[in-house]
């Protein structure tokens, strides 16, 4: 990391963590209490707040923008070419440094537990496609797990090509709301149905015993099709929630 990036990202890092900060003195604080002042009123409050309280000289934070959004007042500043979005009350005495858009965030996997092959599973129905249910593949070719994984996932699947539906997605943006639902943002990604998902690779465990793992959770998918692939793998069925 860039030397001179790290301080300056501390220092954000702090107004961020900082939660709701209370920084005008005396009296009720609360988000409805005094009358409201103006949008440039507020935005000198939260510069100097910045400024005086959490960058201490050490550099400058300088307004961008300021707008009224749902409510508040939204200040846009920046410090040393690093823009920052935060809030505060029209009223003037509370600062947010941070707001999360609750409209945009999408409905979080409940885990269960986990399973074979490291597994965690998720209390989701299982998801299908043309009545098959769906295992997903999330890798690149710069991933060096992703090149152990990938091999044994696809010889995997083509055990099951007639009823399972895979979506084999390598260095591209496909199925990007499954990613986001079911991986922490690493790769290799595996989901099986949306009911069994693993993040990382099961390099720890040897190639045999992962295809075996793999093709056994495929098993559970199908209810034991085909047989001729699943009659082998039968005892890891039965450890599979």
């Amino acid at each position: 990391m860039n030397k001179t990036y790290i301080p300056i990202a501390i220092l954000i890092a702090g107004i961020l963590i900082a939660g709701a900060a209370i920084y005008t003195g005396g009296g009720d604080k609360g988000p409805d209490s005094g009358a409201s002042i103006t949008i440039e009123a507020a935005a000198d409050k939260a510069l100097n707040f910045i400024n005086n309280n959490i960058l201490r000289g050490r550099t400058t934070a300088s307004l961008i923008d300021s707008v009224e959004d749902n409510g508040l007042y939204k200040i846009k500043f920046s410090i040393e070419g690093q823009e920052i979005e935060s809030y505060v009350t029209r009223n003037g005495n509370l600062f947010f440094p941070e707001a999360i858009d609750l409209s945009e965030i999408d409905e979080a996997v409940v885990e269960q537990g986990t399973t074979i092959g490291n597994f965690s599973v998720s209390n989701d129905q299982v998801c299908d496609e043309g009545g098959k249910p769906i295992v997903y593949y999330f890798g690149s070719e710069s991933c060096p797990y992703c090149r152990w994984e990938e091999p044994i996932i696809t010889a995997v699947m083509d055990k099951f090509k007639d009823q399972i539906s895979f979506h084999y997605n390598k260095d591209n943006d496909a199925d990007m709301d499954i990613f986001n639902k079911y991986s922490t943002g690493g790769i290799p990604t595996l989901v099986f149905g949306c009911k069994y998902y693993r993040v990382g690779a099961g390099s720890e465990s040897g190639e045999e015993v992962e295809e075996n793992n793999l093709t056994a959770i495929g098993c559970k998918l199908t209810g034991g099709q085909p047989a001729d692939v699943c009659n082998s793998v039968q005892e890891l069925v039965s450890q599979i929630q």
